[in-house]
């Protein structure tokens, strides 16, 4: 929150009003993942994977979503494993969407095109859209892919 503070112009107030109101949001999102996830754990809903190699059959899922982690490190992650990372995520689910599109910083992603080419020379759909939710300036866009 102190970082949301010292650089509260690269964002945009509207879907959530102040700085206090996401600390609020953030903390009940927190909180009630907190407690569901002992339960959770014990029934299967929460397991210890990580890209680019997933445990899952293909084809298990209809929708794979990627929130802030695919194209955020940017810098950490080269554009092979954003490639390999998503294939990985096609291959479980009828269509991927990716959101937002930029780095740490706030900056677009230097990998989208290249991911873009990448399925696209593999005929799959690949494709940026803008989308009507925007917190971080510029960050309304989102990445779709389809098999």
């Amino acid at each position: 929150m102190k970082q949301i503070r010292e650089n509260q112009q690269d964002f945009v107030w509207t879907h959530v009003p102040s700085i206090p109101e996401l600390g609020r949001r953030r903390a009940g999102a927190m909180r009630k993942f907190l407690s569901d996830f002992p339960q959770g754990k014990i029934e299967g809903r929460y397991m210890d994977a990580s890209l680019p190699d997933l445990p899952f059959s293909d084809n298990t899922f209809d929708l794979a979503l990627s929130s802030h982690f695919l194209f955020l490190y940017s810098q950490q992650f080269d554009l092979a494993f954003h490639v390999g990372a998503l294939q990985e995520m096609l291959r479980l689910a009828a269509e991927v969407r990716v959101f937002p599109l930029l780095q740490v910083g706030g900056q677009p992603s230097p990998h989208v095109q290249g991911v873009i080419e990448a399925f696209q020379s593999q005929d799959r759909e690949a494709s940026v859209e803008t989308v009507p939710y925007e917190f971080q300036r510029g960050g309304n866009k989102m990445m779709r892919l389809a098999k």
